[in-house]
């Protein structure tokens, strides 16, 4: 009697089941012996910076063991403010490193560095100046004295965009802390946007920032690097740090709380957690985890950064990125295939078994079938509504603003967008609880419908972040609707939540000609930065 169509592919599953089982079992012993202590590669990492979140991701690979299970045994040096990691690597007094965009630099300079992850993909790097004392505006630097870091190639190409030029500063070695600024010795110092504003908060000094991204200088941040050497040598070596040191990262990104834990008991015990916080909450928007995978890097950005570089006169306008960019191996393992094969064995038990079961596994198929079929329809309302707030999530929200964009093109009316984000509101969550903070998101909506006009579409981005498309609107009636949805929001409260702490900051960007989704979406985003550090709940065009 032939063997039914359904019994068959359920017999050749099964082998396949069986197969992988047997294989596991044998194969993986022999993999753990290998993987023994005694054979564990010794490398080191130079980090950037001093120990603080900023290295988080590598410590908690260290902590849990994500490293030894790659066959590494890795050691983790401390940076600082004059810290070349570009040249102990080159050197070989560490043969992986964290720079920034600035590496590119480096190559061009001669040194065989290796760009495999980045980490930010937004740069932190800024100057800040105090607002009582300082100058008040960029170009306004010259003749005053700056406290600049080590490998702050970006920070110069702003300069140099902003025609504020080098030989009229007066340029100081930068000590690593704020304190020269506080007591007046320094006019500006460089900073990063996730630890240096914490600092003058604290202290009680009234500040302001000089961002690259206000002159369309939009680099990449922290990044992960090698030489060429360790590249060409030791390519298994350089996979396996990459994989583990991103896997810590995304542990660290997911439980921020366990990382700042760790590194107040063996890192950094003298920090402040509110600090780290900071900074935690700080690097995690500039990651972007939740719309980029950890680690992504894109040649054409790496491209748009060179072309930055260059009109800055720091790299000629012709930079070739051959060797400059990794590019992970992706020949397949066939270790598991050649160890399987000798386990063939197994399938004569795993055919038996499954000839035994068919029947109700059969019965079994119709009724997951049909279940199966009423979560698709569950799931396909799921996958376009923010399942807390009802508005429509990141992806259906796009598809509206992308298909409002092309009816503004057809029929010539305008088009604004106002991107917004919650104020402080890690601190209502660690206040209140969570179940206050969803409270606070509910309301939030809320007074913000109460705003808006009926046509009006909101959307939830992710986290505290939502943005609103206003159809048929110029600018000056964005910037008032935003301002109708910043006082309705200053004025809500919930239950268990001080009205004084919810806020909202806003940034608003009408439709230009030729203009494409995403360059709209940047530029409300640069806005509501810019609102957020000029001291947030507030409106910001632009």
């Amino acid at each position: 009697m032939p063997i039914p169509k359904h019994a068959f592919l359920l017999t050749v599953t099964g082998w396949i089941l069986a197969l992988l089982v047997c294989t596991h079992f044998w194969v993986s012993p022999v993999l753990a012996q290998a993987a023994g202590e005694g054979l564990l590669t010794p490398v080191r990492l130079q980090l950037k910076w001093t120990h603080q979140f900023q290295g988080a991701g590598f410590y908690i690979a260290l902590e849990k063991g994500y490293y030894r299970e790659a066959g590494l045994d890795v050691r983790i040096l401390e940076g600082g403010p004059t810290m070349d990691a570009a040249q102990r690597v080159t050197d070989g007094e560490a043969d992986f490193g964290v720079g920034s965009a600035g590496l590119l630099v480096e190559r061009v300079k001669g040194r065989p560095v290796v760009a495999m992850a980045v980490l930010l993909q937004h740069s932190p790097f800024v100057l800040l100046t105090r607002t009582d004392t300082g100058p008040p505006h960029v170009h306004a630097l010259p003749g005053h004295r700056l406290m600049l870091e080590t490998h702050a190639e970006e920070l110069l190409a702003y300069l140099a965009v902003e025609r504020v030029p080098e030989d009229k500063l007066t340029v100081l070695p930068h000590s690593g802390s704020v304190e020269a600024l506080i007591k007046g010795e320094v006019d500006a110092i460089t900073a990063y946007t996730t630890s240096e504003p914490y600092d003058l908060r604290v202290a009680g000094i009234p500040y302001q920032v000089f961002s690259p991204r206000a002159a369309g200088i939009d680099f990449y941040g922290d990044t992960i690097f090698t030489s060429e050497r360790m590249v060409r040598e030791n390519p298994a070596v350089v996979e396996a740090f990459r994989r583990a040191s991103l896997r810590g990262w995304r542990d660290a990104l997911s439980n921020p709380e366990a990382a700042i834990d760790l590194i107040l008991r063996t890192y950094a015990p003298g920090l402040e957690r509110p600090r780290l916080l900071f900074e935690a909450d700080e690097m995690a928007r500039l990651m972007m985890a939740d719309m980029v995978e950890v680690g992504y890097m894109h040649e054409g950005r790496w491209r748009h950064i060179a072309q930055g570089f260059a009109a800055a006169g720091l790299v000629p306008g012709d930079v070739d990125l051959r060797g400059f960019l990794y590019i992970p191996d992706h020949q397949p393992d066939l270790t598991w295939f050649y160890a399987a094969f000798a386990a063939l064995a197994c399938i004569t038990l795993a055919v038996s078994l499954v000839t035994a079961r068919f029947r109700n596994l059969n019965q079994r198929l119709q009724a997951e079938v049909a279940e199966r079929a009423r979560l698709e329809a569950h799931f396909r309302e799921l996958a376009t509504v923010d399942a807390l707030t009802g508005l429509p999530n990141r992806r259906a929200f796009l598809d509206k603003a992308q298909a409002e964009l092309a009816r503004s093109r057809l029929t010539g009316t305008p088009l604004s967008l106002l991107m917004l984000d919650i104020d402080h509101f890690k601190s209502i969550n660690d206040r209140y609880g969570h179940a206050a903070g969803d409270a606070s998101l509910i309301a939030f909506r809320s007074a913000c419908r109460q705003a808006l006009r009926d046509q009006d579409v909101m959307g939830r981005i992710g986290g505290e972040e939502f943005a609103v498309l206003l159809g048929d609107t110029g600018i000056a009636g964005a910037l008032a609707a935003a301002e109708r949805l910043r006082a309705s929001v200053e004025g809500m409260g919930t239950d268990v939540v001080d009205p004084c702490l919810l806020t909202v900051s806003v940034g608003v960007a009408m439709l230009a000609e030729g203009e494409e989704l995403d360059q709209l979406l940047n530029r409300a985003d640069r806005a509501l930065y810019t609102a957020k550090m000029e001291g947030r709940n507030r409106v910001v065009m632009g």
